[in-house]
């Protein structure tokens, strides 16, 4: 068995953990590998995500291919599964982009768009498809180290409060989690004040009066227990999140597979990214439905409250141009944000009319336009 790490990078106790023997190997044996996820397994993102998925990979692969999953923070920080990915630490991880924005410049502009994007699976595969062709998204994971292997779209943001929030008056000055630029200055904007802290802070911040809302998806308040120290849901929709990626891969372990073990890892990914984004909205449906058994009252923002967010909206795409410009110096920022936004159009049309419960035609259509022709002989190969 093959195992694959960069041990120089690792320290104290992740150090027994990570630092793995290397050894000639030939096509046949099983080569094991880290694969890293910081959110907790009760998430669709990782349940479906990961370790559904590394099931899928072994039985694919004939036990060629074998993931060995963390969850939680236990391999890597949130933050640092970027940087974990680049050096080794872990060969497949999950990274919330907007986590490290300085390193992640154009990844960041797109995410500044999410607030006008309503539909997960568009989201999901067109992030999927433009990371994965377009010259300067792949040039930018390159400087990294890392191949994009897929992407994901959380379903819709709310805030989850210790008090009910439904007006502007009822927001003004509260402590709010909030995810990436965008969010955080329609937060400013109702005289909020944001506070960004990665989400497995959400529920000791809450607990602590160290926050007065979370801004999460329905999911989270049964998986991470949010009903628990969160009693208030505001129904104000902050749009989604997809930025970063779902499966990045490390390119040097990348370009030790085979091609047809670059194909059995890609397919398993397509197949696992519908999966997810089936399940994810079905857990928010959970959730929403068995939240009132935890005393979690729903709030219906007023008209001024969601007016606050359909003004954001207008204003997204100029907005995330500016961003790229004068925060990143990426002068052709706004041609970036067409090509981004040509892409979603694409996948608007593609899934128009496909039932968003049917894995199979979901499944289907993401390997038929984008995943089968990825040439695994070439791509991430340089």
């Amino acid at each position: 068995m093959t195992r694959f790490c960069t041990s120089q990078f690792v320290r104290g106790a992740v150090a027994g953990l990570v630092t793995l023997a290397a050894a000639s190997t030939s096509s046949a044996e099983t080569k094991e590998f880290n694969a890293s996820n910081w959110l907790p397994d009760s998430t669709a993102l990782v349940s479906h995500g990961y370790l559904e998925w590394a099931k899928l990979l072994e039985e694919a692969s004939g036990g060629e291919l074998k993931a060995k999953v963390f969850t939680g923070p236990v391999l890597l920080p949130p933050a640092a599964h970027l940087s974990g990915l680049r050096d080794g630490v872990a060969q497949v991880t999950y990274h919330a982009g907007t986590y490290t924005p300085a390193d992640l410049p154009l990844d960041n502009i797109l995410a500044h768009l999410s607030i006008g994007i309503t539909d997960p699976f568009v989201a999901a595969f067109a992030m999927t498809d433009f990371n994965m062709t377009d010259p300067e998204m792949i040039a930018m994971w390159e400087s990294h180290n890392v191949v994009y292997g897929g992407g994901y779209s959380t379903i819709p943001y709310h805030l989850f409060c210790t008090e009910a929030i439904a007006t502007p008056a009822d927001i003004e000055g509260k402590k709010i989690r909030t995810l990436g630029a965008m969010m955080s200055d329609w937060a400013e904007s109702v005289g909020a004040v944001p506070v960004n802290v990665p989400s497995t802070e959400m529920y000791s911040g809450l607990e602590k009066g160290q926050l007065d809302c979370a801004a999460n998806t329905l999911e989270q308040l049964k998986s991470s227990s949010l009903w628990d120290v969160a009693k208030h849901t505001s129904l104000v929709d902050l749009g989604i999140y997809y930025a970063g990626f779902l499966y990045g891969i490390n390119q040097d372990f990348w370009q030790s597979l085979t091609p047809a073990e670059r194909r059995t890892l890609l397919d398993t990914m397509a197949t696992s990214i519908v999966r997810t984004q089936i399940r994810y909205d079905k857990a928010g449906e959970e959730a929403a439905a068995e939240a009132a058994s935890h005393g979690v009252v729903m709030h219906q923002p007023d008209a001024a409250l969601v007016k606050s967010i359909t003004d954001f909206r207008a204003v997204a795409r100029q907005s995330a141009i500016e961003l790229g410009v004068e925060t990143f110096g990426i002068a052709d920022a706004e041609t970036l944000v067409a090509r981004f936004e040509a892409t979603i159009a694409k996948w608007e049309k593609l899934l128009d009319g496909i039932d968003r419960t049917d894995q199979a035609a979901l499944t289907a259509v993401l390997k038929r336009e984008l995943y089968d022709q990825i040439d695994t002989e070439n791509y991430g190969v340089n």
